[in-house]
């Protein structure tokens, strides 16, 4: 498997908007990443935004309110990710010196959508281990409810 190169990319412009490009080839994730310029500006805070989200739902194990909230923020904002793409396809000139937004989504499906699906799913892994500790202490509080009784 050849390594992926901005050569490799087949772009063309789609016929209906003018900065929204296709992507022909793609030979894995890793290899897409690998062609990604991690020294952009503006990637570096999209990555931060990523791990600030991962501590707020590590750090507020306790505060179901507040892990709703964000849940429903982050599912919002990945339901947002087909209108953020476009956007970016239309004005990637005023903020990154390389056009990834591909028609496909396929960029700001990885660098946006996956981790927060990966947060959601680490909050849904909290919430029903959560409801796993509350079954277990109902089911010892009825225990020993039947042995002070009898």
């Amino acid at each position: 498997m050849e390594d992926l190169n901005l050569e490799n990319l087949k772009l063309k412009p789609s016929s209906q908007e003018p900065f929204i490009f296709e992507v022909t080839k793609i030979d894995g994730v890793f290899s897409f990443l690998k062609t990604i310029d991690w020294s952009e500006k503006w990637l570096w805070p999209l990555i931060l935004f990523h791990f600030v989200t991962f501590l707020m739902i590590f750090f507020s194990k306790r505060c179901s309110n507040f892990q709703i909230g964000v849940f429903l923020t982050l599912v919002i904002a990945c339901y947002g990710s087909e209108r953020l793409n476009e956007l970016g396809a239309q004005y990637w000139r005023h903020f990154s010196s390389e056009q990834y937004f591909d028609s496909n989504g396929l960029f700001i499906s990885i660098v946006f959508s996956f981790p927060i699906i990966i947060n959601c799913c680490f909050l849904l892994i909290l919430w029903l281990y959560e409801s796993y500790l509350m079954i277990k202490n109902i089911i010892r509080q009825k225990r020993l409810a039947k042995t002070k009784k009898s």
